[in-house]
């Protein structure tokens, strides 16, 4: 059943959860075209539909439509304000390692694909995640040699869960020309290239150094391509995701090197042919500000409807926990040579590039995850904010990630209003081996309970396709932490307004989505149960019975 122009739906019998100021409950609610006409009671509602019927003369003929729910519950659509649409569908093409749970599972499945695949096609993996191996014997990144055992003959590009290390085998160091003789003239500043104790590459690159690697990954057919956004698509509408944050790559700067290049002119296609169904507010990585200005242009060209917007500029902070790279203050726990992360962009290249996007008139969004690697991020903004020019409330700097927070960070962040972006599924892939690896320092690590009570605007996200964007685990994740620091869980209303009213405002997008309220776009999803009353051990298992992206059935 799809919204048309001559149709008023009126849905009841129903627990509508609306994620407004006064969180209200209500009942029933219509819907006339894109937008919400009224949300009540069933009489309140079929008073104000015969109103705006008598109010309409042209519209007598108005068809009235009324949808017994039969007692579901009713939530706004779901908001995932970073995730990498171009990453995501691009994997979709490529080998799926999450199920992977030791070397000889990747060496197996690497065969298989070697098997189906003509000689020359590139064997490509993403997501595999070490630390959680069967054997603790097991638990490192595989190595050039390890890769080269089961295939030697044509390119392997491995890449870990959250894409900051990649390792290949030495037909990839071949084609990019890294030996023992150059390999410390080749590393960039902000990333390593791993090498053995005899100082030779072990196949193992890790930040900026991936993009060397990165650079060469081969494009797929767009044929391809098209099919695998579409399963995209249809993904996210099964978990009631209406509206994304989605983090795009205009050229080499950025997880996937050059190869990200093409990332935007392919979604421009796919936007132009409206093969994605969700509202799509995009945050590029660049160097070069100014582009935004001509791609808000083109963007705002695409729809006639503002489906598709230009947020602002993604930075990269530091690493990433599982990379060893997030910046602390002092060394991981499991790391004999001291490692204690590092920064990926330097200090003043930070602040100067914020600068220009926020006098350009777009948003700032800042990787960090380290607790100095946070620090540092919200000195740069602290910095920025001291001048009275820039108004936090209109600029909105953010921090995505945020996952590891100082008591200080947190004041500072709250008296700045800085907005965070978190991931609660990283709960979910670290909570068995992220204490090993950071100590008593868990404590304050994905603190979401402290920066709610610090009075921040906090804001949900799956970063997918680094872990999946399934909601319902977030959501779960929120509550029950995977029992990984328990005080720091949040009630299941709290975890319902970071993918939904937090989410649209750290998106700029408040005014229009995020809470159900009458003149708001149809966005909402039909749950098959009560997902306040539900047992939090059974909130993943909840279905979702239909997703309406304004006003038409997308799930």
């Amino acid at each position: 059943m799809n919204m048309n122009d001559n149709r008023i739906t009126l849905f009841y019998n129903c627990k509508i959860i609306t994620m407004d100021q006064e969180n209200r409950i209500e009942d029933a609610m219509a819907i006339f075209k894109d937008k919400i006409l009224s949300i009540g009671s069933k009489k309140n509602a079929e008073r104000e539909i015969k109103n705006f019927i008598s109010k309409n003369t042209d519209k007598k003929e108005l068809e009235l439509e009324k949808v017994d729910l039969n007692g579901s519950c009713i939530v706004p659509g779901f908001i995932d304000t970073h995730m990498h649409p171009g990453l995501y569908i691009y994997f979709k093409t490529q080998l799926n390692l999450s199920e992977v749970r030791s070397h000889s599972d990747l060496k197996r499945i690497i065969k298989n694909a070697i098997v189906k695949r003509p000689k020359t096609e590139w064997i490509i993996g993403f997501d595999l995640m070490e630390d959680i191996f069967s054997d603790n014997s097991e638990r490192h990144f595989p190595t050039k040699s390890e890769i080269d055992d089961c295939c030697s003959d044509r390119p392997v590009v491995i890449i870990r869960h959250d894409g900051h290390i990649v390792s290949v085998n030495s037909v990839v160091l071949e084609k990019i020309g890294i030996t023992k003789e150059n390999v410390k003239e080749k590393t960039p500043n902000f990333g390593e290239i791993r090498t053995d104790q005899n100082g030779v590459p072990n196949g193992i690159f890790t930040e900026e150094a991936t993009s060397l690697v990165m650079n060469e990954l081969p494009i797929p057919d767009f044929d391809s391509f098209k099919t695998a956004a579409a399963e995209m698509s249809t993904e996210l509408a099964s978990y009631g995701i209406t509206t994304c944050g989605g983090i795009i790559q205009l050229g080499e700067i950025g997880p996937a090197g050059s190869t990200g290049a093409m990332e935007w002119v392919l979604l421009q296609v796919l936007l132009k042919e409206d093969i994605i169904e969700q509202d799509f507010v995009f945050y590029y990585i660049t160097d070069k500000p100014k582009k935004l200005k001509r791609i808000k242009k083109f963007v705002s060209k695409l729809t006639d409807n503002n489906r598709f917007e230009v947020g602002g500029l993604k930075l990269f902070g530091d690493g990433s926990f599982g990379a060893h790279t997030a910046y602390l203050y002092e060394p991981y726990n499991d790391c004999n040579d001291g490692a204690s992360g590092f920064m990926v962009n330097d200090r003043k290249v930070i602040k100067n590039l914020t600068r220009e996007a926020l006098d350009l008139g777009f948003q700032v969004i800042i990787h960090a995850i380290g607790d100095k690697g946070n620090r540092i991020i919200v000195d740069v903004f602290k910095e920025i904010l001291s001048n009275k020019k820039y108004d936090q409330k209109k600029c909105r700097l953010r921090i995505e990630h945020a996952s590891m927070l100082t008591q200080e960070v947190l004041v500072d962040s709250s008296n700045l209003g800085i907005i965070m972006a978190c991931q609660p599924n990283f709960i979910n892939s670290e909570y068995n081996w992220l204490e090993g690896r950071i100590g008593s320092r868990i404590e304050y690590t994905y603190p979401f309970r402290s920066i709610i009570d610090a009075n921040i605007i906090l804001a949900a996200a799956s970063d997918a396709p680094v872990e999946s964007a399934n909601v319902f685990f977030g959501l779960q994740a929120c509550v029950l932490r995977k029992g990984m620091v328990p005080q720091e869980s949040i009630t299941i209303q709290e975890a319902i307004s970071i993918y939904t009213i937090n989410a649209a405002y750290a998106l700029g997008q408040e005014k229009i989505k995020g809470s159900l309220e009458k003149g708001k776009l149809a966005d909402f999803v039909v749950l098959d149960k009560d997902i306040e009353t539900i047992i939090p051990n059974e909130i993943e298992n909840i279905e979702i019975k239909n997703t309406y992206h304004r006003g038409k059935i997308i799930y």
